[in-house]
């Protein structure tokens, strides 16, 4: 994926949380938590995350066992890992109430 191809999906996603009612702090955040998941795969660097909290496990889920998951991966992470992970996840919290709208935005 090029450079701008990804920008362009970053703003569809954008879009998508904003029509959905949330807010700019609240969609950059989302895409925040989202993106650091996606980037620790594709760089390598999972390591400090917990097996079952990787990108692979949030994305094999859908609908509501989804949603379920997302916010116990947000939980989890901000309370029993170390580091960066812990910094970045701490308090975290999500907006996204429809299941689908969050599944779009993996």
């Amino acid at each position: 994926m090029t450079t701008s191809e990804t920008v362009s999906k970053l703003w569809n996603l954008c879009n998508v949380l904003r029509d959905d009612g949330i807010t700019y702090h609240q969609y950059v955040t989302e895409l925040t938590y989202i993106l650091f998941l996606k980037m620790a795969k594709e760089t390598g660097a999972e390591a400090q995350i917990p097996e079952s909290y990787r990108w692979d496990a949030l994305t094999a889920k859908s609908g509501i066992e989804l949603k379920k998951f997302y916010k116990d991966l947000l939980n989890h992470l901000g309370e029993n890992c170390a580091g960066r992970v812990r910094e970045i996840y701490q308090g975290a919290a999500t907006n996204i109430d429809e299941p689908k709208i969050l599944k779009k935005s993996l």
